[in-house]
């Protein structure tokens, strides 16, 4: 083994300096993805193979060729990369030559360098052809799947077209239809061969054209990314297509710009629409105007009419309809309603007029008068004349007649919601007279008519704030006036209108069906008054609180709670009810049965009257007015005569309204037992009474 030479010692340390410089300049004048230990590291093994490769001929040809395809390998393949690493590595070589031979030792190292260099050179040939081999292969992939996914668009492009039910067209920016699908076709009902070359603008209403030119002008100056606008296109019958037309710019590196034109159909949405529109307007049965409609045209005749003659309203129930329906059966009563709308059109057919359907059995007419027109008194003759006579329907011959509230001449300025329910509430007080009955307005009458209605609306909440209270008022023994008990009476103490008396409160209970929870509650409170009283009290009922199946179960419920004995309780029933001789008078006869003292209200001294009575187990009878004033001699005879029959018989007489000493002294001299009205006192609190018990 040859002996190293002294310099060699500080061989690794130089080669180690060689690689850090390498790697230094190298990374600084192209790119190697390697962080620069990693670099230095494998340039350290190439400067090591190159040191050993520089001492050995058999070595320097082959490690130099394998250097230099690494330095490719390395992502070195700039002459930049190669010139700094000859004269890097070349200099380094030669300041640390592996033998003592100085002069074949620098040859080695220039042989090493001259073979690092062809290898270098030899490795970006090979790397350059298999790149471009690779590139090609890629472009050809490329290439393919190019035409594949054109082929796909295409594909994809003609199944849009021809499947979907939009029409689709290209056409330049002149409206030139360049191509057409077949769905354009059908919703404009003409062969595509005909609309290609044919313009946009020929297949617009002519209307819109000019609009429609104007959107292609702004698409032309790349103003605007689409337009979407409801069009009207001709169809090949004459008929019209609504269609949504939507215009978007076609953008094309070559030749001339185009326009993509998307028609929706929208024809059978417009004709439902317009369908939809008049069933919200009109009667879905009688095909009439109904209430939203004839409101609109009320306010516009109100403004337009004569205003020498002004308009006239006629709000019409028809009378019995229940009846038909009932009887007959629902067809026959949608066949009735029919009849009623078709006759009341024939009525008014001279006239500028409307006829609608407000609901049910109920119809408006709304006449602007004229010179000609009718006075209000012909009309309601000829409507009810017309609807009286009878038609024939599944056999049998029917007919009906109608009610009719009339609203004559209304000022300009009348708001016509406030105008229908002036009618509505005419129509009320005509139901209130009878069938086949009509009433003109009168704003007073109406201004009244809303006070009772509101009065009614808010009962309920009236009840619930405490604004009711039971007064009570002193029914005395006519013999020598002492009270021998109250009368419990519904009093409101109304925050507005004032004190609403026990009368209208009865009234107004009855209308909102309030009645009987109501009544059960003055029952109860004036239940509890007469057992603090140690007094009977007196409490009048209504016909349906007399008919009220749970009636017998609440009097003995009072009756129990409160400790009252049945005997101090006067119920007072209206004479009707037990005419009737129904469920109120079977009502009536369990509670008598029990003890309760049944009297009957309103007794008239009628013959049915007294017999109604006879054969009833009432205490007394109270006779209101006009009984209750003074009767004339012939009468008070008569009257004077039946009173003691009555007293024969067990029943006493009580009169109600007595306002004057004459009318007492009468009744008392011909046998009335009890009385109550404005002569004895007024209704107050418990405590006004207490002290005449």
């Amino acid at each position: 083994m040859t002996a190293a030479l002294p310099q060699d010692a500080a061989g690794p340390r130089a080669r180690a300096k060689l690689a850090r410089k390498w790697a230094y300049l190298l990374s600084a004048r192209t790119f190697v993805p390697l962080s620069t230990p990693e670099l230095e590291r494998h340039l350290l093994g190439l400067v090591e193979r190159l040191w050993v490769a520089a001492g050995s001929d058999a070595l320097a040809q082959k490690v130099g060729h394998e250097v230099g395809a690494a330095l490719v390998d390395l992502n070195c393949t700039g002459p930049e990369g190669l010139q700094c690493t000859v004269e890097v590595v070349a200099k380094g070589l030669l300041t640390m030559p592996p033998s003592g031979d100085g002069d074949k030792a620098r040859d080695r190292v220039v042989d090493v360098i001259a073979a690092l260099a062809a290898g270098f050179a030899q490795r970006v040939k090979t790397s350059t052809l298999e790149q471009q081999e690779q590139l090609g292969r890629s472009l050809y992939r490329a290439m393919r799947q190019a035409q594949v996914d054109l082929q796909l668009t295409r594909s994809r492009c003609d199944l849009l077209e021809n499947g979907t039910s939009t029409g689709v067209a290209t056409a330049d920016l002149s409206g030139e239809l360049v191509k057409v699908n077949g769905a354009l076709g059908r919703i404009v009902d003409r062969p595509v061969a005909e609309l290609t070359g044919a313009t946009l603008f020929d297949l617009v209403h002519e209307d819109e054209r000019e609009a429609l030119r104007s959107d292609f002008a702004r698409l032309a100056a790349g103003g605007t990314t689409s337009v979407t606008q409801p069009h009207r296109l001709l169809r090949a019958d004459d008929e019209l297509a609504w269609v949504a037309l939507t215009l978007s710019p076609l953008r094309r590196q070559e030749g001339d710009n185009q326009v993509v034109v998307l028609a929706e159909d929208a024809t059978d949405v417009n004709l439902l629409q317009g369908q939809l529109n008049h069933q919200s307007l009109h009667d879905v049965l009688t095909r009439l105007p109904n209430r939203q409609y004839f409101t609109s045209r009320l306010e516009q005749a109100l403004r337009d009419a004569d205003p020498a003659h002004g308009v006239t309203v006629y709000h019409l129930d028809l009378d019995g309809f229940s009846l038909v329906t009932g009887g007959l059966g629902r067809p026959v009563g949608d066949h009735l309603l029919k009849v009623v709308g078709e006759r009341l059109e024939q009525v008014v057919a001279d006239e500028d007029a409307m006829v609608a359907r407000f609901g049910f059995d109920e119809f408006a007419v709304l006449v602007r008068n004229s010179a000609t027109t009718p006075d209000v008194v012909t009309m309601v003759r000829r409507i009810n004349d017309r609807l009286s006579e009878p038609f024939a329907v599944r056999g049998e011959l029917v007919a009906c007649s109608a009610t009719i509230g009339v609203v004559h001449r209304p000022p300009r300025d009348a708001s016509p919601h406030d105008l229908l329910d002036s009618a509505d509430l005419t129509l009320r007080r005509a139901k209130g007279n009878g069938r086949r009955q009509w009433e003109l307005a009168d704003p007073a009458q109406d201004t009244r008519d809303r006070r009772t209605f509101s009065l009614a609306a808010t009962m309920a909440g009236a009840w619930e704030l405490g604004e009711l209270a039971v007064r009570y008022q002193p029914l005395v023994r006519l013999a020598d006036e002492r009270v021998v008990a109250g009368e419990a009476l519904l009093r409101w103490d109304h925050p507005r209108l004032g004190v609403v008396p026990h009368g209208q409160c009865l009234a107004l209970a009855e209308d909102t069906g309030l009645v009987v929870p109501l009544g059960t509650w003055l029952l109860r409170a004036a239940c509890a008054q007469a057992a603090e009283w140690s007094a009977p009290v007196r409490v009048s009922l209504t016909a349906r609180q007399a008919a009220d199946p749970e009636l017998v179960g609440s009097v003995r419920e009072a009756l129990r709670d409160t400790g009252l004995a049945a005997g101090s309780l006067w119920l007072g029933a209206p004479a009707e009810v037990v005419l009737a001789d129904g469920e109120a008078a079977d009502n009536l006869r369990i509670l008598a049965d029990m003890g309760v003292a049944v009297e009957v209200d309103g007794f008239t001294a009628a013959p049915a009257d007294l017999v109604a009575v006879a054969g009833f187990p009432a205490r007394a009878v109270r006779v209101c007015r006009p009984l209750t004033d003074q009767p004339a001699p012939l009468v008070a005879r008569a009257l004077a005569q039946l009173l003691e029959v009555l007293r024969s018989a067990g029943i006493a007489v009580s009169v109600a309204d007595v306002t004057t000493s004459v009318q007492a002294r009468w009744w008392r001299e011909v046998g009335a037992e009890t009385a109550s009205g404005p002569l004895f006192a007024p209704a107050g609190p418990p405590e006004a009474i207490a002290d005449r018990l």
